[in-house]
């Protein structure tokens, strides 16, 4: 990975994982007269830049393809078997994160349900049903919002069920080309991904469209040539695509048309993945090559920063409501409205950076020490989806994309 892609990786993830955290915290300033009166240009700009959480989980998507789909495609006909070690690569990945965070939301919003219960919040249309703590079970099996409902008000572990299914399940499917392995265990396999991946698309849900971002990832790393050459000549079309998206598809078209944005998410995949591409074959000079060391610092936690803001969100949201009640967010927004907004923003990156230092930093050694009892301390290869370089974390989850997700590293990816 040369140090302009490897850079790029760094901004894009966090900058995702910021686009969400801002989409969500759109519930505590509603500018419900955008269209109708002249305001000011940071008010234009907040409504602009607060719609993109769509969009960074496709990000996410492609990422986390690129980072570990990407590497079983060049791998994929290995003469060592791999699949213990890549699972508990991925498997470490995901749960260091996922479950404190599911924890963190349980508490969360357990407290937010005691000592607000008369915001409105909580006992919304749209939180029907979330808080049974069987949720919690369910998104341990990483079936939420595909096969069950969200878990507590935690909605964007959704795209981890996705992420997860897709590590789970794309190996499997290339098992076949894998001489490691004995004829009737590549072939038993890869009907058991096929199986897994038929049953998790029977929902009407994301997870069949974000499957096809996450494969566009994966095939970045085998593509022989991009279709723009320049990598600020792409970069320039994928931006051009997403703020098209957001001026265009939304409102009475999308309505008309629900099939417009299924063509969205297939031209910002296209576009994002395109742009990855050009800066894989590129020299690692020029566009993105002399960002500084912050970028890298910001993408170690944006996983976390990912699977821990909404329930902080939520929190703040119902706390308003119950203090200066439950249509005070509908109001057009004032200086309170504005310094809850940014509070929150403030303390949920500062929460999910002290989340990291216990959580995901740890991801190296809850791997070492899986490795070390599933295979009673004889090394277990794995596949490397990253440079060797200084260990540190993320995939979004994405990568997950990132995922994911967003998890999203390329040490810990």
């Amino acid at each position: 990975m040369n140090k302009a892609l490897s850079n790029f990786l760094d901004l894009a993830r966090w900058i995702a994982a910021l686009a969400v955290l801002l989409g969500h915290a759109t519930v505590l300033v509603q500018i419900s007269d955008i269209m109708v009166a002249p305001h000011g240009p940071g008010v234009y700009a907040w409504w602009f830049l607060t719609a993109f959480s769509h969009q960074a989980v496709l990000v996410f998507f492609v990422i986390s393809g690129f980072l570990v789909g990407g590497d079983l495609l060049r791998r994929r006909r290995r003469a060592e078997p791999f699949l213990l070690g890549y699972y508990i690569n991925r498997f470490s990945r995901i749960y260091i994160v996922m479950v404190p965070a599911l924890a963190v939301g349980f508490i969360v919003d357990s407290v937010g349900r005691q000592i607000f219960p008369n915001s409105g919040i909580y006992d919304a249309s749209f939180f029907e049903g979330v808080f049974d703590p069987l949720n919690m079970f369910w998104a341990l099996l990483q079936q939420q919002s595909i096969w069950t409902t969200q878990a507590g008000s935690n909605g964007p572990l959704w795209s981890l069920a996705c992420e997860m299914w897709y590590y789970v399940t794309f190996p499997l499917l290339l098992l076949p080309f894998a001489s490691a392995y004995s004829k009737s265990f590549r072939f038993a396999a890869f009907a058991a991904g096929v199986a897994a991946t038929v049953f998790m698309a029977i929902p009407k849900s994301f997870f069949l469209l974000g499957y096809c971002a996450w494969i566009a990832g994966a095939l970045v790393r085998l593509a022989p040539r991009p279709a723009i050459k320049s990598p600020l000549v792409s970069l320039g079309l994928f931006l051009a695509t997403i703020a098209a998206v957001r001026l265009a598809v939304r409102g009475p078209v999308l309505t008309a048309y629900p099939f417009i944005a299924t063509l969205a998410d297939i031209a910002t995949t296209a576009t994002f993945a395109n742009l990855l591409i050009g800066l894989r074959l590129g020299d690692g000079n020029g566009l993105f090559s002399n960002l500084g060391p912050l970028h890298r610092r910001l993408s170690d936690f944006s996983y976390s920063l990912y699977a821990t803001h909404a329930p902080l969100v939520f929190f703040v949201w119902a706390g308003a409501g119950s203090l200066l009640g439950r249509e005070w967010y509908k109001h057009l927004p004032t200086l309170l409205h504005w310094t809850l907004a940014f509070s929150v923003i403030f303390i949920a990156i500062v929460f999910a950076y002290a989340f990291s230092r216990l959580t995901e930093a740890r991801t190296p050694k809850l791997r070492a020490f899986l490795r070390t009892a599933l295979a009673s301390g004889r090394p277990i290869a794995a596949p490397s989806a990253t440079p060797a370089t200084s260990a540190s974390p993320a995939s979004p989850a994405l990568c997950s994309v990132a995922a994911s997700e967003p998890e999203l590293g390329r040490e810990n990816s």
